[in-house]
């Protein structure tokens, strides 16, 4: 749930984690406002997930530095992360929620030090059970947030390419697995939602 598709520019990576019967609940350049709304408008209603993955946050940080600092903005993304986290327990009490930390993006740096603070801030917001977090930026960055070779579109610098997400979906697999247990041999999964007003 988030701002990026499950692993999915890839049919194939895709197809291998539907296997695991996961649904997919995003829409383009969402916002933590978005998410929030449509959670509270049915869209995890009588669907009793076991395992929910959280991505969102980089819309909100945006790709401007704030004049005065980050602190604002950093308390406002955190706010809007823990209320969804808080809406998806109530929603889906028996789900395990996997809150990945946002992803570095380079379409301007100076937003670097603000999502590192929301990262920190949402490592805090995980117990390891019923919510953990997931932080793959080693992996798609070097130590200043400058993002390795292929893990981003090079036109944006923030959506990942394919081999970024091959490396979200390396991450996420085990813990599938720990939870889920092994893949299906089919997809059984539900279609997309989209806005779920649609359907009153």
């Amino acid at each position: 749930m988030g701002r990026h598709r499950l692993p999915g520019v890839a049919g194939e990576l895709e197809t291998e984690l539907l296997r695991l019967e996961c649904g997919r609940f995003r829409l383009g350049a969402d916002t933590i406002q978005n998410i929030l709304w449509r959670l509270e408008n049915g869209e995890l209603d009588h669907v009793n997930p076991k395992v929910i993955v959280l991505l969102a946050g980089t819309n909100n940080v945006g790709n401007r530095a704030p004049e005065g600092g980050d602190d604002a903005r950093v308390a406002d993304v955190t706010g809007g992360l823990r209320a969804i986290l808080q809406v998806m327990q109530a929603k889906a009490p028996n789900a395990t929620i996997v809150a990945t930390a946002i992803f570095p993006r380079n379409d301007n740096t100076a937003v670097m030090p603000a999502i590192d603070k929301i990262n920190g801030n949402l490592s805090k917001l995980a117990d390891g059970r019923k919510i953990r977090y997931l932080n793959i930026n080693d992996k798609l960055a070097d130590a200043g947030g400058k993002l390795f070779d292929g893990m981003m579109n090079e036109r944006d610098k923030l959506h990942p390419q394919l081999k970024g997400y091959q490396v979200w979906a390396d991450s996420l697999k085990p813990i599938f697995t720990e939870l889920l247990g092994p893949p299906a041999k089919e997809d059984h999964a539900p279609p997309p939602t989209g806005d779920p007003s649609a359907r009153k």
